[in-house]
């Protein structure tokens, strides 16, 4: 039945280990210890305008375009832009990056952002069209604030093997989470 299912997603290209081939195939840079998870939309057409950084996170969902069909309607072409993302950044689920647009290093792109225009590096950015909320540095000591007498449950696993943790494990999670928000 495994073979069935790979071949299935084959056909219909949601594999997202042959999507990402085909992109990096046809031109994609990505760098190093960097994650694209599940349901993002690269722009397939262009992707070698396309260029992701080290250690980048782009969570679930996220699209990336590096062309914008629209002026074509009023006679005008299609814009192309590439789209350069830098080292350590993190792209929140569900967020939009619009083609011409460069995002610097140390970035943090909060979930549902659409970014529209160049985000310099060290900040934090939400909202859409994306603005600055805070430096880096900011956000690091409201973390670690925060951290301070939150529910830690790094000690307990890692954080990819709880989905096959024990019920148990699980039940004490939600109880403490009750309340308040954890951390691993």
């Amino acid at each position: 039945m495994g073979k069935i299912k790979n071949f299935i997603k084959k056909l219909l290209n949601k594999d997202s280990n042959s999507e990402l081939e085909y992109l990096i195939g046809h031109g994609l840079k990505m760098g190093k210890n960097s994650t694209i998870h599940s349901g993002c939309t690269i722009d397939s057409g262009w992707p070698w305008l396309i260029e992701i950084g080290d250690n980048v996170c782009i969570s679930s969902n996220v699209t990336i375009l590096a062309h914008d069909y629209s002026p074509n309607i009023v006679g005008c072409g299609t814009k192309l832009g590439r789209v350069v993302i830098g080292n350590n950044v993190f792209i929140g689920t569900r967020s939009i990056v619009l083609c011409n647009v460069r995002i610097g290093n140390d970035v943090i792109v909060g979930s549902g952002s659409v970014v529209t225009h160049d985000l310099q590096s060290g900040a934090v950015y939400a909202g859409s069209p994306a603005r600055r909320i805070c430096s880096i540095e900011e956000y690091k000591e409201k973390m670690q604030g925060l951290r301070k007498n939150a529910p830690n449950f790094s000690n307990m696993r890692p954080w990819d093997t709880w989905r096959e943790a024990p019920i148990e494990e699980k039940k004490y999670m939600v109880e403490s989470l009750k309340d308040t928000m954890g951390f691993l």
